[in-house]
């Protein structure tokens, strides 16, 4: 991550000088997004439950980028929020195992990002271009447990993009056409009453389209 910031930096300050438009536009995106998480109990029998989650949205982006003569750009674009899934699970105890009927009821846990930040470089190579960037966000985990109770913390979550995309031009205004991975930090927190622990790591594979406007 430290290394494609800092590939990021140095781009910004070598090209910086070139730039000669600014553009706005809007991006449509279609995205699958693939979660891997647990959750572990950290008293009684221990138990952890874990699940995989493929989740597919269409999602709206904004963004605004400087663009050089040779087609380098750096943008910034910004998504209000990506569901990342949900899962749950229903704990029983018979008659003999009065010990854990305080666990029986439903659990469900549900994961979505939010203000979705990235700051990006289009680096031209023949008739397409290289994408690298960088996105935070803020991953908000709703834990909802058997007597109604949430209690884990939202957190910031970074981000390495890459890709590649093509950009053209329709009259006055212009379109581009990416694909891009995107592979997010593991979130990590242990609930506020300490008795259990969750996981999630998350990768998201992109197709976007996007029209706008040079100025």
């Amino acid at each position: 991550m430290k290394k494609l910031i800092a590939m990021l930096f140095a781009s910004v300050m070598f090209a910086s000088h070139a730039m000669s438009d600014i553009a706005v536009g809007v991006t449509l995106t279609a995205a699958n997004l693939e979660t891997s998480g647990s959750e572990t109990e950290l008293t009684g029998d221990l138990e952890k439950t874990t699940k995989d989650q493929d989740e597919s949205v269409v999602i709206p982006e904004v963004f605004i980028e400087a663009v050089g003569d040779n087609g380098f750009a750096l943008g910034v674009s910004y998504i209000p929020a990506r569901d990342l899934g949900s899962g749950s699970r229903t704990d029983t105890s018979g008659a003999a195992d009065v010990a854990s009927e305080a666990d029986t009821g439903t659990y469900s846990v549900d994961a979505e990002l939010t203000a979705l930040v990235s700051l990006y470089t289009n680096i031209p190579i023949g008739p397409v271009y290289a994408l690298l960037g960088v996105q935070r966000a803020e991953i908000n985990i709703t834990d909802n447990k058997n007597d109604g109770t949430s209690n884990y913390e939202d957190a910031t979550v970074m981000g390495y993009t890459v890709g590649a995309g093509y950009r053209g031009s329709i009259g006055d205004a212009f379109y581009k056409a990416e694909v891009a991975y995107t592979d997010f930090d593991e979130y990590s927190d242990i609930s506020g009453s300490g008795d259990k622990k969750v996981q999630a790591d998350t990768e998201v594979t992109s197709f976007k389209f996007s029209m706008g406007l040079a100025f």
